[in-house]
């Protein structure tokens, strides 16, 4: 079922595709100028009923070929041959709007409707679209032949080494486009591809587009991080060090707390002073001699020393004054 599905959506898809395309390319091929770029160069060879060859140039009458003419025109690379009166015939089809987007279908729903041949025997092609004066209308300019009397053609062609690429009937303009084909029943192919044209264009954009992309990621990216690196502030690394240090080093509150657990039961400070990394202690004690290792057995306190000599007090206590160093790494 699944994969029913995606042949499905494949099939879908390419339709569209196809669709899209055919109409896209013959847009391109219409546009005055440019159209035609993308409109293929057919040299037109007209088959009379006689079996005889004539050309069909823009800047010329058309005149006879010869045998050797035609085996010339033979080297041509697209030949279109051009039924003559008698051989091949053009006609309008008047068909409704609805079936514009697809009239070939429309039209062979009733052949016997539209031509003088058995429907086996018929081959159309359709040309383009014109103008209709009924409203819910569209005349379609279709070539019809024979379908046996193609192989003829195509046999009288091939005498003189000719394959043509199309064929399509003589309408009033001998030298008008080639735009379809009898052979096929579609449009004459050639010229050069709009659609894939658009495609290949899409597809260098997107393929850009990524590799700008991949390429500001791995290159643009470090570089620009660079550059905002370049153009802080001269003392901006100063700061971001200082605020790293501060990050690192004990607070105040763990200091105190660190202090007042190295005191024992039998001493206390009258006050402390924290500044610049060092702690300074004042205050009394049973033994102030012994506050140094109790103190430094403390982990964030290194370099303890005493500020001013211990004097034996009234009450029978002694007075210190210590001095310590702060480790920064060190949290209690």
């Amino acid at each position: 079922m699944a994969r029913i599905q995606k042949m499905t959506l494949l099939s879908t898809a390419t339709d569209m595709w196809q669709s899209f395309s055919l109409r896209f390319n013959q847009g391109m091929a219409d546009i005055p100028g440019i159209g035609g770029w993308f409109r293929p160069h057919w040299t037109i060879i007209i088959l009379r009923r006689d079996g005889s060859f004539i050309s069909a140039g823009i800047d010329e009458e058309p005149n006879l070929l010869s045998d050797d003419d035609l085996r010339q025109l033979a080297q041509k690379q697209r030949i279109c041959l051009r039924l003559g009166e008698g051989l091949g015939q053009q006609k309008l089809i008047a068909l409704p709007q609805a079936a514009s987007h697809d009239p070939a279908s429309a039209i062979r729903l009733s052949l016997e409707q539209h031509f003088p041949f058995p429907a086996y025997d018929t081959a159309f092609t359709v040309h383009g679209t014109e103008q209709s004066a009924r409203s819910g209308q569209c005349n379609f300019r279709v070539s019809f032949a024979r379908r046996s009397l193609l192989d003829e053609c195509l046999e009288r062609a091939a005498a003189f080494g000719i394959a043509p690429k199309a064929i399509d009937a003589l309408g009033q303009n001998p030298v008008e486009p080639v735009s379809a084909d009898l052979m096929s029943g579609g449009r004459a192919g050639g010229g050069r591809n709009a659609s894939a044209l658009l495609l290949i264009v899409c597809a260098m954009l997107v393929s850009v587009a990524l590799l700008l992309n991949a390429w500001s990621t791995f290159s643009l990216a470090p570089a620009a991080a660079q550059f905002q690196v370049n153009n802080q502030p001269g003392n901006t690394d100063q700061a971001l060090l200082q605020k790293k240090t501060k990050d690192a080093a004990p607070t105040t509150l763990q200091i105190w707390y660190a202090a007042t657990r190295a005191l024992p039961d039998n001493a206390y400070a009258e006050y402390l002073i924290y500044e610049k990394g060092q702690l300074r202690l004042a205050g009394k004690a049973s033994d102030a001699a012994g506050l140094v290792s109790a103190i430094e057995a403390q982990d964030i306190f290194t370099g303890t020393a005493f500020a001013a000599a211990s004097l034996k007090e009234d009450d029978g206590k002694e007075s210190f004054d210590l001095t310590t160093n702060v480790r920064n790494e060190a949290k209690p």
